[in-house]
């Protein structure tokens, strides 16, 4: 019943379900919180230690993914970068004009392929 109170349970649905007067069940609580009472067993003490060390792990797993996401993200940009200097100097340099055009139509010989 305690389980249930600290996960969040309504007081007035455990007193309906296990017949215990609220005052009765907020008392339960008060005592375990000062240690009184212990509502976990050794192996659910060892399960919850293990998935603490687990989260531990997992919250390091997760930091480290996002540094190395940040990292592909920054050398993303910079190719991007790199990319848009180069089809400047191709533009400037040499005249040619890559970057794409909204409104470019696909040509009649491309069209063709696609229907044959």
């Amino acid at each position: 019943m305690l389980r249930e109170y600290f996960s969040g349970v309504p007081v007035e649905s455990l007193n309906r379900r296990y017949g215990y007067s609220i005052r009765k069940i907020k008392e339960l609580a008060s005592d375990y919180r000062q240690g009184k009472i212990d509502i976990f067993d050794d192996m659910n003490k060892r399960k919850i230690a293990m998935s603490m060390i687990s989260h531990q792990e997992e919250v390091q797993l997760l930091q480290d993914k996002i540094k190395a996401l940040e990292h592909a993200l920054m050398m993303s940009n910079i190719k991007a970068e790199g990319y848009e200097i180069m089809m400047d100097i191709l533009k400037r340099e040499h005249g040619i004009d890559l970057s794409k055009k909204v409104a470019a139509e696909q040509s009649k010989n491309s069209k063709k392929g696609i229907l044959e």
